[in-house]
Formats: structure tokens, C-alpha cells, sequence
């Protein structure tokens, strides 16, 4: 194959690769089917409203850091001594907020050695507030090797363990060459899970950039090209959804950078002078990703990966790798360069000193839903201070004329925040269920989805995801559809997926959406799939069902000729005896319920003539109580490798906490057993 033909498959491949948040590529591909069973369906009229959008006035903040002329931290400041204009026009501040670190943080340990001392409960965190800290670790593994890939995740983890404040929020992400924009963790004050998912990052090293590497065909350095111009494509949409998390996001970014020689192609014609033409392409990709970074208030700190390492020049001399880019994105996104991670330690100091200490300057506006920017500008009486503050905002814009990227940014807003910035959402219960030994259709989800008020606040049409999210916290299945709750009479419905996966983790999200408003709901919940038992006994987790409970279904699965048809079996042909007549038991039971019934599954394995008895104990988890239950089993069924249990349970009164409901199955023969539990609260 010659150079052009290397050349036209590489950007093929480039082009079927293009990406932006791995965790978010399956979410718009997919079609899907719906169906409803054991429900009476009618059609009813399609009142199709139109979203208004109305001028509010609304309470806007502003973060300001403020240093001497020594760069230290300013720290006595009152009101009065800030001025703050919006688009040139001043405004009156009407709320105000310090934040100072009180002391300087300890390192992991002192950390280590305080918690060894100390046996006083660990004291209340203070609630996170809008304005909190937010830094989003970023690991170009692209643009590096594997000496960096190390040294980044040492300096990561380093930054997580010594710098964060309790009220701080963490996002994790990486940039590969086949994958591109990676969302590893969302913005969380949970930084155990920021640290898990930094630990989980694993991927082979890009091959960098050596305009002096004899073996490199022109094909694969023009390809190295595309993909660095890619990665300052999907980084300056990121930073446009950035936009609407409120304040100043603090982007550490690890990268080796590009080389000057690739900024100024070192193959160009030259010019009369004898220099070298620029590649204008990516010099002007990296100036709009860095200026739209700018915009959306997210200053970037880079760090060189490569440290003082650098590659000789023929002929002497020394070729600097990646200083230049990374110079060029810190300094026009208002960051700082760091030129060896080596020096974590002292680059995490910097960082923590710079954004440690700020206020919180709030004034009133009408906020119209246009989506244009105001400029802010924040000035200091006191002589001798030095401002930086955020540099603007952009107002909010109609749920329609969001981009796609801006889209999917708003749905792993909604999915995976614990507080979503563009919204609060309604939230509904959701269970998943282990059903089977096997990896077809071995996950059950079932979700309440509370019609009524769903057709308060998102009337018209809707789409509904179901993502399920591995523990790198990458989308490894999804499923959207569109439905129309208009069309849907009862009040409550039950929607369920059956799924296949391997063995693992998982954190499962239903997610609606209006698609006009923009408007969700979200329902989410913790699943795990063991790994195959071979020889012994298994019982699965019960779905409860509530006596003479009139219950609806809604089923949803992805239309695809490559799944099986077990995956797409219903929610009978896994749980025999389900009918409409009593509904699942999914969060909340009413106090006084005095019967609740079963379906159990329960596989046996390598054990001749078995005989399997159950028994069942109620944990109150408020109080440690354990309390025997009257199980009685009302019919059976074998199929396969799965008996399927109904069973009647007694309940004692009950009073209002959260139980946890215990089944023990005993094989009499073998002696072996299997425990599963539900947990549920009364109300």
C-alpha cells in the first residue's frame, strides 16, 4: 500500500472513529420497540403544547479570586470593595460569600496518622453549595507514553488524597486515540469514587509525535495530525456544555502536548524569509478550544507528562515536545503551565494555593432564554489587587437548540449527577434483579414510573434511556425510545429491561426526557452479576409483589438482528406467575400491609434428587432487629437450570424504617446454601 492509499485509510478510520464521550456514543445510535402487556390500552387524544420560556429574574454568581501584587491571596475583603459590571452596565451586589481555607491541608500522612489517633466520629461534611471548588482531572493518554500515563495517574491520585476540601467536586476524564473524549467520573464531592476511577484508567499509550523518526511515514504523521486536530474539536465542544455548570471548572490536564514542529509543519513550503508555513488547521483549533475553555469559565493548569525529557535534534540542538501547545492552552484559557509532573507535589501546592481562597459576588438579573453571553468584568477598589474572576456566562437557551454534544452532555448531567446543574429532576424508584447462571438475560430492571406527574412538568413527547454503566463508568448498554405519556391511561406504569452481561458491576439509569423542554425524570439503581456456579445451589434476589395491586408493564428492547431471542423474552417468561394483579414491590410499602408475595429463582447444581427448603427473616435496619417470617410456598416450576418459586409471606406491624427482607435456601441432602436479600421501607 503507497503513502496516499495509507493516507485515505487512516482518515477513513479516523472518521468512523470520531467521538466525543466514549460513555455517551450508544446513546443516540439505537432503535428501539415498545410494547405494554396484561394492560388496557386507549388512545387518547395528542394535546401537543408548546414550552414557554418566560423572563425571571434571577439570582447570578460570580467566583473572584483576588491576590496582591506578590500573587498571595487577599483575604479581608468586604462587599463595598467590589464592582462588578454585566456587558458594561454596573450592578448592586446583593449577596456575598467568602471562601477561605482555613489552614493549609494536611498530607496523606498526617491524614493517616490523625485517623489512627483520632476515635471521635468523623464530624458532619458541609453541604456542597453551587459555588463550590470544581476540578476536572484530565489524562491525555494520546499524546504521551506509558512512563507519563504513570507519572499522571501518581499526580492525579497525589492531588485527590492531599488538595481536595471537603466541599470540593471531582470529575475524571481521559482522551485516547481510538476511544477520543473519555467521561471516566462526573463532577462528584465523592472522592473515593474520583480516586477508583483515576485507579481504573487503563489504555496503551499513543506513539508521540518525532518529526526526526526516520521509520514514521508521512501517512502516519499526517494521521497523528488529524487526530490531535480531533482532540481540540471534541475539547472545545466540552467546553461549550461546560457553559452551564455554574463558576469557574479548574481543568487539570497531564499531556505531553504536540510539537512545535507539527503547530509549524516542518515539511511546508517555506517562505521568502526561509520559514517554515504554519499548519493553520490545528494552530487555529488549538486557539478556539483554548478561547472557548476561556468563555466557559475553565481555566486549564497543564502539566508536561514528558517532564525534562526531550528528543535531540539532528545536528544538535533540543526539540521541546509539547511545551509550546500546552503553553498555548494555559495561557489563553487563564491557567498556568507546569513543565515537569515529576513535581507533583509542588504543582498541586500551586494549584491548591491559587484556588483555595475566593468570594462569591451575587447580583439580579432578567434571565431571557436566548442563550447569549454576558461579559462580565469585576473590579477591586483597594489598590495593589489583582482580579481574576470568571469571565462570563451565557444565559439559557431553549431545550431545541441545544447541539447534539450539548445533548448528551445534558443527559449524563441528568443520569449520572447526585445534583444535576441544569435541573432538579423528578426522581423514581428503580430495582435491578440477578436472574440467571448464564449471560443471556441475566439482569432484570424494573422501574415505577409515576404517569400523573410525569404529564405535569413533560407533557407531549418524550424519549426514555435505559443506560447501564460498567465500573470504568463507560455505557456498555442503552436503549432509547420514544413515548408519548399522553397516550398512557393509568397513573402508574412499570417499565422493565431485560439484559445480558458479564460478570461485574453495574450502575443502572432510567433516564425520561422531554424532547421539547428538555424537562427529565431519572431513576437509578446498583446491580452485580457474580460469576457462574457450576456445583452447589443459588438462589436469586425475589421479586416482592404487593397482593391486589392492579400493575401495568411497559417494555422496552433494542431492535438489533445480532441479540438472541432469549434477551428479548418478557418479564413472564422470567418471573412465571407475574400477571397485572399484584404489582411489584419496588422502594416503599404501605404501613399495615400485612401479606406480600414472591417469585423466587433458584438453581441447583451437580446435587442428585435435591430438596430445597427456604426460610425467610425480616431485618429492621433502624434498630438491628431480626424477625422470623411465616413462608409459605404457593406453586413451583422447573425450567431448564431455574425453579421458580411463588411464595406467600406474613408480616408482622410494621413500623415506619427500612427492613431488609432475608431468604435462606437450604439444599437438606448437601448441606449448601444461598442467602439473597431485598430491602424496602415502610411508610
Amino acid at each position: 500500500m503507497n503513502s496516499q492509499d495509507k493516507t485515505k485509510t487512516m482518515k477513513e478510520t479516523l472518521m468512523r472513529k470520531k467521538t466525543l464521550l466514549t460513555s455517551l456514543a450508544l446513546v443516540l445510535i439505537l432503535c428501539s420497540q415498545v410494547s405494554i402487556f396484561h394492560s388496557e390500552s386507549s388512545q387518547v387524544s395528542k394535546d401537543q403544547k408548546t414550552f414557554q420560556y418566560e423572563v425571571t429574574v434571577v439570582l447570578k454568581l460570580v467566583q473572584v479570586y483576588v491576590t496582591d501584587k506578590k500573587g498571595n491571596p487577599v483575604i479581608d475583603l468586604t462587599k463595598d470593595d467590589f464592582i462588578l459590571y454585566d456587558n458594561g452596565k454596573p450592578q448592586t451586589i446583593t449577596d456575598f460569600e467568602k471562601h477561605i481555607a482555613a489552614q493549609p491541608l494536611k498530607t496523606i500522612e498526617e491524614k493517616v496518622e490523625e485517623k489512627a489517633k483520632d476515635t471521635k466520629p468523623p464530624p458532619t461534611p458541609m453541604p456542597p453549595t453551587r459555588m463550590n471548588r470544581k476540578f476536572l482531572l484530565l489524562l491525555d493518554l494520546f499524546q504521551t507514553d506509558a512512563a507519563g500515563i504513570k507519572r499522571s495517574k501518581t499526580a492525579a491520585l497525589h492531588f485527590i488524597d492531599t488538595q481536595l476540601q471537603p466541599t470540593d467536586e471531582v470529575g475524571v476524564l481521559s482522551y485516547t486515540q481510538n476511544q477520543g473524549l473519555v467521561l471516566n467520573e462526573y463532577l462528584t464531592p465523592n472522592h473515593q469514587r474520583a480516586r477508583e476511577a483515576v485507579e481504573k484508567i487503563k489504555s496503551v499509550p499513543g506513539r508521540l509525535y518525532d518529526p526526526f523518526e526516520d521509520e514514521e511515514t508521512e501517512a502516519e504523521r499526517e494521521f497523528k495530525k488529524m487526530r490531535a486536530l480531533q482532540f481540540t474539536k471534541d475539547m472545545t465542544e466540552f467546553a461549550k456544555s461546560l457553559r452551564y455548570i455554574p463558576g469557574i471548572k479548574h481543568v487539570i490536564l497531564f499531556s505531553g502536548g504536540i510539537s512545535r514542529t507539527m503547530l509549524y509543519d516542518r515539511n511546508a513550503e517555506r517562505d521568502a524569509l526561509g520559514m517554515a508555513k504554519t499548519n493553520p488547521a490545528l494552530r487555529e483549533g488549538y486557539a478556539e478550544m483554548s478561547k472557548e475553555l476561556a468563555s466557559s469559565n475553565t481555566p486549564v493548569y497543564t502539566v508536561n507528562t514528558l517532564g525534562t525529557r526531550r528528543v535531540l535534534q539532528k545536528g544538535g540542538g533540543m526539540e521541546e515536545l509539547g511545551d509550546h501547545s500546552l503553553k498555548i492552552i494555559s495561557d489563553l484559557s487563564g491557567g498556568e503551565y507546569f513543565g515537569d509532573v515529576t513535581s507533583y507535589e509542588a504543582i498541586a501546592e500551586k494549584i491548591q494555593n491559587v484556588t483555595s481562597n475566593y468570594y462569591v459576588l451575587g447580583y439580579t438579573i432578567d434571565e431571557k432564554w436566548d442563550g447569549k453571553y454576558h461579559d462580565i468584568k469585576v473590579e477591586v477598589k483597594r489598590k495593589g489587587c489583582e482580579v481574576f474572576s470568571q469571565r462570563g456566562f451565557f444565559n439559557p437557551k431553549p431545550f431545541t437548540d441545544f447541539s447534539e454534544f450539548e445533548k448528551k452532555f445534558h443527559l449524563m448531567d441528568l443520569a449520572l449527577s447526585e445534583s444535576p446543574y441544569f435541573q432538579e429532576p423528578l426522581r423514581f424508584p428503580l430495582i435491578s434483579l440477578h436472574c440467571s447462571n448464564q449471560e443471556e438475560s441475566n439482569l432484570v430492571l424494573i422501574s415505577e414510573i409515576p404517569i400523573e406527574k410525569i404529564k405535569e412538568s413533560m407533557a407531549g413527547k418524550n424519549e426514555m434511556f435505559t443506560l447501564v454503566f460498567n465500573e470504568e463508568n463507560s455505557v456498555i448498554e442503552s436503549t432509547r425510545v420514544e413515548i408519548d405519556f399522553n397516550t398512557i391511561p393509568q397513573q402508574t406504569i412499570h417499565h422493565y429491561s431485560i439484559l445480558s452481561l458479564i460478570p461485574g458491576d453495574y450502575t443502572c439509569h432510567v433516564v425520561i426526557r422531554n424532547l421539547e423542554s428538555g424537562m427529565g425524570a431519572v431513576a437509578s439503581s446498583q446491580a452485580r452479576i457474580p460469576e457462574s456456579l457450576h456445583s452447589g445451589l443459588r438462589i436469586y434476589p425475589p421479586l416482592l409483589l404487593i397482593p391486589e395491586k392492579k400493575a401495568s408493564y411497559l417494555a422496552t428492547q433494542k431492535a438489533s438482528k445480532e441479540k438472541s431471542e432469549s434477551e428479548y423474552s418478557s418479564l413472564t417468561g422470567t418471573y412465571h406467575f407475574l400477571s397485572n394483579r399484584n404489582s411489584p414491590l419496588l422502594n416503599e410499602l404501605e404501613q399495615g400491609t400485612s401479606t406480600l408475595l414472591g417469585i423466587v429463582l433458584c438453581s441447583v447444581f451437580n446435587i442428585q434428587e435435591p430438596e430445597v427448603d427456604l426460610i425467610a427473616n425480616l431485618k429492621d435496619l433502624d434498630s438491628g432487629e431480626t424477625i422470623p417470617l411465616t413462608l409459605s410456598i404457593i406453586s413451583a416450576k422447573s425450567k431448564e437450570e431455574i425453579d421458580t418459586l411463588f411464595i406467600e409471606l406474613l408480616l408482622p406491624a410494621l413500623q415506619p424504617g427500612t427492613y431488609s427482607l432475608e431468604i435462606t435456601a437450604k439444599e437438606i441432602s448437601s448441606n449448601s446454601s444461598s442467602k439473597t436479600h431485598r430491602n424496602f421501607i415502610v411508610k
